[in-house]
């Protein structure tokens, strides 16, 4: 690969990581902690000049739960395969992902990276919503 494919490949991936750190509404300092860096190195990496790290990646999956795959070739998985993943679960996870979907067109479709807790947080009162309907339904 030559030095100028890398060169577009590195800036491609820094457009990635700053589209989502200004969709997250964070600045640079908070993007810079979660991905577990100094400012001023995060800013060399949002700049091209340097390359993400895989521990870097690591933490932008485990916090903000961002495909590192996206980051690095800006991969998305394929929709027909989401589908058929969909298909393929049980009835209550079906449910869960419908609850899910709701409160993410309702509630935080402004945020298209929500961190982690937050996401937890949600993710607990779809389990709690979900559980009421299935005991209303039984009773």
């Amino acid at each position: 690969m030559s030095k100028i494919d890398t060169l577009k490949e590195r800036m491609q991936s820094a457009t990635r990581l700053r589209r989502i750190r200004e969709n997250a509404n964070l600045t640079q300092e908070q993007f810079s902690e979660i991905l577990g860096i100094s400012l001023s190195a995060y800013k060399k990496v949002e700049s091209g000049e340097n390359q993400v790290s895989l521990s870097s990646l690591r933490n932008l999956r485990r916090v903000m739960n961002i495909s590192t795959d996206y980051i690095l070739y800006g991969d998305n998985q394929n929709l027909e395969d989401t589908w058929c993943m969909i298909l393929n679960c049980s009835e209550p996870d079906k449910m869960f992902l419908l609850l899910r979907l709701l409160v993410y067109f309702t509630k935080i479709k402004d945020t298209a990276f929500p961190l982690q807790d937050n996401q937890s947080n949600e993710d607990k009162e779809i389990m709690q919503l979900l559980r009421k309907l299935q005991s209303n339904g039984e009773g």
